[in-house]
């Protein structure tokens, strides 16, 4: 039945949506480069992230994401750098990707304002000869191997301080749909298939050693359903994060962060579907290690965000 239910999403998205979706992870406030490239530099060191999503547990061929993603300030302080590698795979689609972020960054009443520009390109193959039709012979089907290198940019607003964060980013602004006539992608630039994210967060000293970080995640394309991720963690003496989240697609999030040293993390996530559909799958998992290598100036602690 699992097995059944994804192959019926295989044959839904990959002509379209494959790859034209940011990764939905539970984990962007701890790799925001993933959807903003204005976040680059905002560290104030040179961060190495990894970061692992098993979408939909318990599927075969379910959607994984295996993304690594760096970045760092220039010495003028002035400029943030970064770069993203993202390997994903779902049913018979694999797409791989490589990006640069670039960000410009000015001081703006007591916070940061960064603004960026993500460029790349993404490699995509959708294997259309491994499917077993029911009926082979059936001429609307299409059975050849598809492979495409398309190109993509992303623009986003980042501002921080050291008790809050707001940012805004259209990542992905050029979409592609695929042609089984001629078996090539068309690639476009459609304001109606953009998806707009806005995020922003609060951190509240609650004693001496807890803190409460909220934040917010809203999702918009104008021909999908609006999207919203509200999380609360817990942070204790610095070290440990307890948290839990709820998007509206039904899902409810559990967060554990534990900075192990000043510069190394790890952190783990989990979460379920709510509703009808989560009764055929076993959650969904995230999983990110991070290391900042050597801060470019002065700081009392880690970011929080």
């Amino acid at each position: 039945m699992r097995r059944n239910y994804l192959l019926i999403l295989t044959f839904i998205l990959p002509l379209k949506l494959f790859g034209q979706l940011p990764v939905s992870t539970d984990q962007y406030l701890n790799n925001t480069l993933i959807i903003n490239p204005a976040y680059a530099g905002s560290e104030d060191a040179l961060s190495v992230t990894l970061l692992y999503q098993n979408e939909l547990a318990g599927f075969a061929d379910a959607p994984k994401n295996k993304i690594l993603s760096a970045h760092t300030p220039l010495r003028n302080d002035r400029v943030g750098v970064g770069f993203l590698l993202e390997s994903g795979s779902y049913g018979i689609n694999r797409e791989t990707s490589l990006s640069g972020s670039y960000a410009y960054r000015m001081e703006v009443q007591k916070g940061t304002l960064a603004l960026g520009l993500g460029f790349g390109a993404t490699l995509i193959n959708v294997a259309w000869n491994e499917l077993k039709p029911v009926d082979p012979g059936d001429l609307l089907l299409y059975d050849k191997p598809v492979s495409a290198l398309l190109p993509n940019f992303s623009i986003g607003a980042y501002y921080y301080n050291e008790k809050m964060f707001l940012g805004f980013s259209i990542p992905q602004l050029l979409s592609h749909e695929f042609n089984s006539t001629s078996g090539k992608y068309k690639i476009k630039n459609d304001f109606s298939e953009y998806n707009f994210f806005v995020e922003g967060g609060y951190y509240f000293l609650l004693a001496q050693d807890i803190k409460f970080l909220p934040s917010l995640l809203i999702r918009y394309n104008p021909g999908l359903t609006l999207q919203a991720e509200v999380n609360a963690q817990l942070i204790l003496k610095e070290r440990l994060r307890l948290g839990a989240g709820y998007r509206t697609s039904n899902k409810l999030i559990a967060l554990l962060q534990c900075n192990i040293t000043d510069q190394l993390m790890a952190a783990y996530s989990y979460d379920f579907d709510l509703g009808t559909v989560g009764k055929f799958y076993n959650g969904s998992h995230g999983v990110v290690l991070n290391y900042v290598f050597s801060y470019t100036r002065k700081v009392m602690s880690p970011r929080q965000f």
